[in-house]
């Protein structure tokens, strides 16, 4: 885990001058994080198992959510001092001491333990060595956490890396069970803070492989004593490293792991935290967001896909319709011939010089017959009017949500998705009463704008959803040349041509930006219509993203390593 006992220590020394003294002002909840709020800004608990951490940040909760224990907090430490703050060596809980006088003036010490351990993360507000209530009560066959019970603080057997020595290193060895552990779980076993990438940099620098225990030497335990020292001295220094891939937060530590080369030493342990959390946090959100909304149109669409296989049986038994016409002209033709009572008869048809078998109702008569058959072919024939009508609007519905899937899949920001998510409720995909309410009018939302790229003095740009589809094709130019891949979801592409000719190289650059934003980017020789937008057209009544367009040429393109 990135938020390792090394990282927390670091964070909340850091954390722990700018709200020493400080009166806690307000105490919110969002999204299973916990802010107090100070005069210089708000400590942040995340308990949400995804991106657990502590924190100090500027914020404003928006829409705070309602939570008994929060309730309790402010009912018992608003207003009280900070007087300490502090880790458990090196685990990963967090102790935040406050004093707080009451209405009549009595004083209260109060402590609240905060466990930022994942799935596990709580938050616990003790006095006088009582649980007074937490932010999850828990009762397993080794831990108590309720109201009324004594507070024991999880004890751990594990070293602090500032006392390890070799020959304790040398004992701990020989109390570990099992010889045929490796190397790496000794180390984050025994030593308080490690994790098994942290375990492996201690590995790295010692010069040892990671091998079974029972084949460690007393060399090997030696260089593994060295590099724990030079650790130590890295995280005494109280600074961290965060790493990137693709220029993106990737992991954090308080030492140099040399497994990454993309990396910032950071002095400000806060600024730093958050840069990598706010990322992790988008990130998440980002893919529950994505998630969420691709269930609700995977989910459409399944649907959908049901009701035209109904459709189509129903259409096989409308096909019937031409037998019952027959029979009732054949009864018609030959009712005269036809004896009352009986419940089927042969009759000659003179279309296929055949004779036919035709049932009849017995208490019938041949006329009447005849009439419940023809009865029986118009209605057949008007519902197989009915369901080609309805099949059109059903695969019309289809087209626009497989074109919404792949928006949706395509997204990049969570801004993007939410705009996604405004269009799904405007097309009623889901019900207004689900949607919160946002705080900021829809003239200070800011809205995603098309993907841009420049290539040979031309602008193209790309689609991120429907409505900027929609829009491209509104306000282009008509000679401005707009493509598509042919036959399956994608974004619109529109070159920007003011009027000049668009060379082959340009065609085929918009062309592969058409096919990679698209179901098709992962295939080969995908066909990509293009024509000028006065050629492409928006029925009334189409879904968002739908046109039609004429006078298109078409080019195959596979998408390069560039566009993956």
């Amino acid at each position: 885990m990135p938020f390792d006992g090394f990282v927390m220590k670091t964070v909340v020394e850091g954390i722990r001058n700018l709200i020493l003294g400080q009166h806690v002002r307000n105490i919110y909840l969002y999204d299973k994080v916990i802010y107090f709020s100070f005069d210089k800004g708000d400590l942040k608990i995340s308990l949400n198992p995804n991106y657990s951490h502590v924190s100090f940040t500027d914020h404003i909760v928006r829409e705070p959510e309602k939570h008994p224990f929060v309730e309790l907090l402010r009912s018992r430490i608003r207003g009280g001092m900070v007087t300490e703050l502090t880790t458990n060596g090196y685990e990963r809980t967090m102790i935040m001491k406050l004093r707080k006088f009451d209405e009549i003036g009595e004083r209260h010490e109060y402590e609240i333990y905060f466990d930022i351990m994942g799935k596990h993360s709580n938050a616990v507000l003790v006095e006088n060595g009582l649980i007074v209530d937490a932010y999850k009560r828990i009762e397993t066959r080794i831990r108590k956490i309720s109201p009324g019970e004594p507070f024991v603080l999880f004890t751990s057997e594990k070293l602090s890396i500032d006392e390890v020595t070799l020959e304790k290193l040398t004992n701990a060895l020989y109390r570990f069970q099992n010889k045929q552990r490796m190397i790496s779980e000794f180390i984050y076993s025994t030593i308080q803070g490690f994790s098994k990438i942290t375990a492996e940099e201690i590995l790295f620098r010692s010069e040892v492989e990671d091998k079974p225990l029972s084949f460690v030497s007393e060399s090997d335990l030696g260089n593994i004593a060295k590099s724990l020292s030079s650790v130590l001295e890295e995280i005494r220094q109280k600074v961290l490293y965060i790493y990137y891939e693709n220029e993106q937060p990737s992991d954090i530590s308080a030492f140099r792991l040399h497994k990454y080369n993309d990396l910032k030493r950071c002095e400000n342990v806060v600024s730093c935290i958050n840069e990598y959390f706010d990322f992790v946090e988008k990130k998440d959100k980002l893919i529950q967001k994505r998630t969420q909304l691709l269930t609700i149109v995977n989910n459409r669409i399944s649907s959908l896909e049901d009701v035209l296989t109904q459709i189509e049986k129903e259409r096989e038994e409308c096909l019937e319709s031409d037998k019952y016409r027959k029979y009732g002209e054949l009864i018609k033709a030959y009712s005269y011939q036809i004896p009352h009572g009986v419940d089927s008869v042969e009759l000659f048809d003179w279309e296929t010089n055949q004779n036919v078998a035709v049932p009849l109702e017995p208490h019938l008569s041949p006329i009447e017959n005849s009439v419940k058959y023809f009865k029986l072919y118009n209605k057949l024939k008007k519902k197989l009017e009915g369901l080609s009508k309805r099949e059109i609007v059903i695969k019309r519905e289809l087209e626009y949500l497989k074109q919404l899937q792949d928006t949706i899949e395509n997204a990049e920001t969570l801004e993007e998705l939410e705009e996604i998510e405004e269009e799904m409720l405007e097309n009623d995909l889901i019900k207004k009463t689900h949607k919160k309410k946002s705080n900021k009018s829809k003239s200070e939302q800011a809205r995603s704008e098309p993907r841009k790229y420049m290539y040979n003095g031309f602008t193209i740009l790309v689609g991120r959803n429907n409505k900027q589809n929609d829009e491209l094709v509104r306000k282009s130019s008509e000679h401005d040349i707009w493509l598509h891949v042919q036959g399956m979801p994608g974004a619109h592409v529109v070159i920007k041509t003011n009027g000049q000719p668009v060379d082959e190289d340009v065609l085929l650059y918009a062309a592969k930006l058409a096919a990679q934003f698209s179901k098709g980017k992962y295939s080969t020789k995908v066909p990509v219509d293009y024509t000028y937008i006065k050629y492409v057209k928006k029925p009334k009544g189409f879904k968002p993203g739908l046109v039609l367009y004429s006078n298109f040429k078409t080019l195959f393109v596979t998408t390069d390593e560039k566009f993956q």
